[in-house]
Formats: C-alpha cells, sequence, structure tokens
C-alpha cells in the first residue's frame, strides 16, 4: 500500500512540476491611457509595465495612445526606461517615425535609436538602429537574445553626431507599444521544490 501511494505521490509530483513549467507570457505596454504632455507625467504604468522618463516630460504629441520622444530642444523625453519589478526578457517594440527637421541637406544619419539592457544597475546589452527620415514610416524592432534576463530597458533618441544643420529636436517618433516576457523559474528548479515538497509528504504518511 505504501508502495501505491508513493507512486501516486511521485506522478503528482511530475504533473505539478509540468504545469509550472510553462512558457514565459508576454505582454505589450500600448500607452492608451497615456495623457499628453500637458499631465507633466514622468512615469506609467500599464499591463504590469513601468515606463519613465529620463529626463523631460512622459506623453503624447502628435498622436494618443504613443509616447513621443524627442532628441533635444523641447520638453518631451529623450529616453524612456521599462521595469516590471522582476527579470524579463525585452522583444521588441514599434515606432513611428517623424522624420527629421534638417536645416540644410539631409545627412547620412546612422544609430541614432540607442536600446540599452540593464541587470541590478549593470550595463549588460546595447545595439543601436537608425531613425527613419521618413515621417509616417512605422518601424517594427525585434531585440535578440542580449536582451533576455535583464531588469530594465531602455530606449533612446540621440542626436545625430554627423549631421552639421539640425533643428532641435533634431529627430524624433513616437514610441507605440514595447513588448516584454516575464522569465520564469527554471523547470528543473521547479521540479525539484516540488519533489522535495512530495517527498515530505511520503515521509510524513510513512510515520502515520
Amino acid at each position: 500500500m505504501f508502495g501505491c501511494a508513493a507512486r501516486n505521490v511521485a506522478a503528482g509530483v511530475f504533473v505539478a512540476a509540468m504545469s509550472l513549467a510553462i512558457p514565459a507570457w508576454s505582454t505589450t505596454i500600448t500607452f492608451s491611457s497615456l495623457p499628453d504632455e500637458g499631465a507633466a507625467l514622468t512615469s506609467y504604468t500599464e499591463n504590469g509595465i513601468t515606463a519613465t522618463a529620463g529626463s523631460g516630460t512622459l506623453g503624447w504629441f502628435t498622436s494618443p495612445g504613443s509616447a513621443h520622444v524627442d532628441d533635444s530642444g523641447t520638453g518631451f523625453t529623450a529616453d524612456i526606461t521599462f521595469t516590471t519589478g522582476g527579470i524579463f526578457d525585452a522583444v521588441g517594440f514599434t515606432l513611428t517615425s517623424l522624420g527629421y527637421s534638417m536645416l540644410s541637406a539631409p545627412g547620412p544619419v546612422t544609430d541614432n535609436i540607442l536600446v540599452t539592457g540593464y541587470v541590478g544597475g549593470s550595463l549588460v546589452a546595447g545595439a543601436n538602429y537608425t531613425l527613419s527620415s521618413v515621417a509616417g514610416a512605422v518601424q517594427n524592432i525585434l531585440l535578440g537574445t542580449a536582451f533576455t534576463g535583464i531588469d530594465a530597458l531602455t530606449i533612446s533618441l540621440l542626436y545625430p553626431r554627423n549631421v552639421t544643420f539640425c533643428d532641435a529636436p533634431c529627430g524624433h517618433f513616437d514610441l507605440n507599444d514595447v513588448t516584454l516576457a516575464a522569465v520564469p523559474l527554471p523547470a528543473s528548479a521547479l521540479m525539484l521544490g516540488v519533489a522535495a515538497l512530495g517527498l515530505g509528504l511520503v515521509a510524513r504518511r510513512r510515520k502515520i
């Protein structure tokens, strides 16, 4: 009878461990309720994700349901940091370019979108992208494996280094959404934990 009980507990342990070892959930912040610049917000939380302005105001300007980013010269922030209160994988983000305010012939702007990942305040990942010069162009940016297992993601718009004559702001965009995926405990750790619980139950039953 004890052997049967042990087998039942072992089976229960396996099922419980497998049910706990589910894939990471992903969620998206869409800025659907973000107010305009007049609210003077510096942070905004939606779907468990908190967006915090690094400098200036977090709000929409040209399009409700987005966060406006300027590289300089206005009250809007030039960078936004995203956190969840835990470890996550940064999947990607979507933005709509608003082009550039060139005062002369457009130059070859490159690498002015900087994306960085952090763990405990330390930089662990970085990548550069180029903001489209076409106003209204939608850019879907997928982040690589370097941005897994982080606790903060920052998206920044830099003033172009290789442009001689440009207004302030020179470049700007509307950030439409950012998708993050929580990192669950490894299945092996979950199984060990549940197995320990199962062995405890068996030992208790044996004493009884």
